[in-house]
Formats: structure tokens, sequence, C-alpha cells
């Protein structure tokens, strides 16, 4: 998330509750290939090359997912044997996916995966409790071994058990189900493990990281303008792409 001026940025203190700031989202992704993975002595991931796309606030879905197949395409998207693409659940992430990379074997993040089962587990069992968490420890370990079929049942089942529960818990229910229902294609975590592919967008959190402590340290709110140019600068530097600035 970007920290932009709010259109009373230069207010006077008897502006009645002025919008000083404006918290806008920036839209990234990373390309990179599986053989370019690799580890640290302490077993945490490195990506030895990687390509990224961030776009300015409010670019479109559609804008940014073009911006990304045409990296894609620079980066050897055309000659990949297997595409790989991991995602968090949102809907509009899905639909881009499905209109630039139909053919790409398609992977919900598995961390975004965890949250909602948890979101299920404190629903039923209360939030912190032991039997929360060997609830959701249990589904977890399904989730990773191969048995997604049974996790889908089982939060299936929870919509026909007639156990007394409140509206808001029945609610929540019905929703984390829908939403697995709706996954139940990408949830392939063994599959995915077995050929080397990744199960989680640590990759795009951690680009998010470095993005956010260059542009929101303290003090940073920005113009659009200024915004746009600087990352646009530091796509550049990060793709190794900074050499096109002065031809």
């Amino acid at each position: 998330m970007a920290r932009e001026r709010g259109p009373d940025w230069g207010a006077g203190p008897r502006k009645k509750d002025p919008q000083r700031v404006e918290w806008r989202e920036i839209k990234s992704a990373v390309i990179y290939r599986l053989e370019q993975r690799a580890q640290k002595a302490s077993g945490r991931g490195l990506l030895l090359e990687k390509f990224v796309v961030a776009t300015p606030p409010e670019t479109s879905p559609v804008d940014f997912g073009q911006q990304v197949y045409q990296e894609a395409l620079r980066r050897g998207l055309a000659r990949a044997k297997f595409v790989y693409l991991v995602m968090d659940g949102a809907v509009w992430l899905w639909d881009l996916a499905q209109d630039r990379f139909k053919d790409a074997i398609k992977t919900l993040d598995f961390h975004h995966a965890r949250e909602h089962l948890n979101a299920v587990a404190e629903a039923l069992h209360g939030p912190g409790t032991p039997q929360a968490q060997q609830w959701l420890e249990g589904l977890l370990h399904q989730l990773r071994h191969g048995k997604e079929s049974l996790v889908v049942h089982r939060l299936e089942e929870l919509l026909e058990s007639k156990a007394q529960r409140s509206e808001q818990t029945n609610e929540l229910i019905v929703r984390e189900v829908n939403y697995f229902q709706e996954h139940r294609d990408h949830l392939h975590y063994r599959q995915m493990e077995k050929a080397g592919a990744p199960l989680g967008s640590g990759a795009v959190e951690s680009l998010g990281k470095q993005l956010q402590r260059r542009h929101r340290g303290c003090g940073q709110f920005w113009g659009r303008h200024g915004l746009t140019h600087l990352l646009r600068l530091t796509v550049l530097v990060k793709n190794r792409d900074a050499p096109l600035l002065w031809n």
C-alpha cells in the first residue's frame, strides 16, 4: 500500500475531519524460472534471478495483466514447458489468470488457504483454543499431503451438520466452504511440491516489503506523479534494465 497525499493534504488546522492521507494499492508480480531457486545456509529460500512488475495505484486489472503477460513473454514464457501461477484468493486475479494465462497450472497460495481454514477453526472452537489448533493442524496436514479432496469434503460436512451455531458462525462457514469449493482445483500442494513448483507467493510478499522500504519510509507522502515515476525507476533497476534510461 502506498501512502499518497489526500485531497486535504495542505488543509489548515480549522479544516473539519481533513483527509490528508490516502492509502492506495500497488499491484505487483514476480516472474522467475524454477532453476533460479536456491537456499541460504539457514534454509531460507533465495531467487538467484527474478523479474518484477509493479504498477502505480489505480492501474486497472486489465492493464496490470497485460504488463505481467508482456514481461513474462520477454522472460521466456513462450518457451516454457510448464507455467506455474501462484496467487491469493482475490476474484479479479483468477479472472485475469484465466484471460492471460489460461494454460498455466494455478495454485492458491498455501498461506491464504491456511488463513481461511483458521477462520473456520476459530469460529467452531474459539480463537486461540487448543481445540481450534488441533482441528486446524489436522486439515493442514491433509492439505499438504495430497488429501485436499478430504479437506473440502470435511468442510462441506459442516454445512450438513445440525449443530447449534450462531447466525454469524454459520455465515462464516458458508462463505469459507464456498471459497474452498471454488478453489478445489487449485489445492494440489503435494503435486506441486513433487514438481518442484512453489506453494506460496512468498516472492511477491518479499517484493512488497522491498517496495515499502523504498516508497513508504518515514515522512514519505507521495503525489501520484512522483510515485509513478519513482516506481518505474525502481522496476527498471530491479529488472537490470537501468541502461535503457540512457538509450
